[in-house]
This record gives C-alpha cells, sequence and structure tokens, in this order.
C-alpha cells in the first residue's frame, strides 16, 4: 500500500468517525463501528489509529510538526509574537472544504471531557514548542518565566480563537487570529 493510498484511508476514516462522533456522540461509537463505517476490519482501523480517541487528536499531532515547521521559517529577528501569529496563521490556513471536519473535530475536543483531557496533553506540547521558540528570540532558557507564560498565553488564546469560532458559524477564522495576535501583541510587542 502506498503511503497517498494508506493517507487517503486515514482520511476516510477520520471523516466517517467524526461523523459517527457528532451524529452518536463518542461514548456511544465503538471502533468496530468506525472500522464497518469506514469499510475495513478492526485491525486494519488500528494501523491507522492506535485508539479512537487519535482519530480525533491526530490531527494536533500533524499541526503541531506544521507548527514547529512554521516558526523554524520565520527570522530570528522576529519578535515572538510576530513569530508566532505568522506560524499560527499558517497552520490554520483551510479550505471550505475541510472546515465542517474541524468544527467536528474541534467541537468533541470542547464538549467530550475524556477527549479534552487528552488533548490537554497535547497541548502542553504545543506550548513547549511555542516556549522553545519564544526563548530563543528572547536569548533567554525555555524554563523562564517570560516564555512559559508566553507560549501558555498563546496557546490559550488560540483555544479563544476556536471557542470562539465554532459558536459563530459566520466568523472567519484567519480574522479570529488575527485579532487575537493583535490583543496579545499590546501585551508582549
Amino acid at each position: 500500500m502506498t503511503s497517498a493510498t494508506r493517507t487517503l484511508r486515514a482520511r476516510r476514516l477520520e471523516a466517517v468517525a467524526l461523523e459517527l462522533f457528532t451524529v452518536r456522540g463518542f461514548d456511544a461509537v465503538t471502533v468496530d463501528d468506525l472500522a464497518a463505517a469506514g469499510g475495513v476490519g478492526r485491525r486494519t482501523f488500528f494501523r491507522y489509529f492506535p485508539t479512537k480517541l487519535d482519530v480525533v487528536l491526530g490531527q494536533l499531532d500533524d499541526a503541531l510538526a506544521a507548527l514547529v515547521a512554521a516558526l523554524a521559517e520565520v527570522p530570528p529577528t522576529a519578535d515572538p509574537t510576530s513569530a508566532a501569529r505568522q506560524a499560527f496563521l499558517q497552520v490554520n490556513t483551510y479550505s471550505p472544504g475541510d472546515e465542517p471536519a474541524l468544527r467536528r473535530r474541534l467541537a468533541l475536543i470542547e464538549t467530550v471531557p475524556e477527549v479534552a483531557a487528552r488533548a490537554a496533553v497535547r497541548y502542553e506540547a504545543w506550548e513547549a514548542a511555542v516556549a522553545l521558540d519564544a526563548a530563543a528570540r528572547w536569548r533567554q532558557s525555555p524554563d523562564e518565566l517570560r516564555p512559559q507564560v508566553f507560549a501558555r498565553v498563546v496557546v490559550a488564546a488560540m483555544r479563544g480563537v476556536f471557542t470562539v469560532w465554532l459558536a459563530s458559524p459566520d466568523a472567519e477564522l484567519r480574522s479570529l487570529v488575527v485579532a487575537a495576535f493583535d490583543d496579545l501583541g499590546r501585551g508582549f510587542g
């Protein structure tokens, strides 16, 4: 199986899973339900996703890798707020066709306690990446207070952006990201 086939199958399983979770509820859907709806066997499902939680949260890992790459592309002379703004704008560029799945994913993260708890662990990795980048720009250790506070505020701001975006179907995600970083820039610029 080629990696393109693997990716297409994983994306199809993800789309089917997000739809089932939305319609029936996360707890009411089993891995067997997901495999059957995706047209694969249980073992094949587990080749793509170690758990049903990973169907929802795996995208966060991909986005984290994209964020780290985007931060690395910002010139080292940029201040941390500008660098984070550019990186988060780059990572949060979705086609209109991708937005419904993103909305389903984020709604599950916000409303299902088990998913929210696991997402919190992944957000810690996002905070670590932002702290590491900010510390390098400020020429500090990532363990110092300023990069730690900055990183937590940035990730919390992005979570706030997603909460507002979910509640406002007509809101444009990129505009909310810009507005959030405008507010952050007044405090961290």
